[in-house]
């Protein structure tokens, strides 16, 4: 199994709204993607958040599954949206 984890602090004046969209954007990928087990978003309250307010954790069958969720056009559209939005991310893979 991949798990593919990303974090990301956004800039000053997007919106709660903005934020909720662009997960639900994200979530949506996983009935789109075969080989996607689960998509997870959410708001992070760890004190040691480092200015990350938000995650996504995506659980994958393969590498393959997971580059398929990575160029599929839906993703790609809503990766431009969450870059544009943020402030800073940082993005972790690993397999188990």
């Amino acid at each position: 199994m991949i798990t593919h984890i990303a974090l990301f602090a956004w800039k000053e004046g997007v919106s709660d709204g903005q934020i909720a969209k662009a997960l639900d954007d994200v979530r949506a990928l996983k009935e789109k993607v075969p080989g996607l087990h689960d998509i997870r978003c959410g708001k992070n309250f760890s004190r040691w958040a480092e200015g990350y307010t938000h995650a996504v954790v995506v659980s994958a069958q393969d590498k393959d599954s997971l580059e398929a969720y990575r160029n599929h056009p839906d993703h790609v559209i809503v990766a431009k949206l969450i870059e544009s939005m943020e402030s800073k991310s940082l993005g972790v893979d690993f397999e188990d």
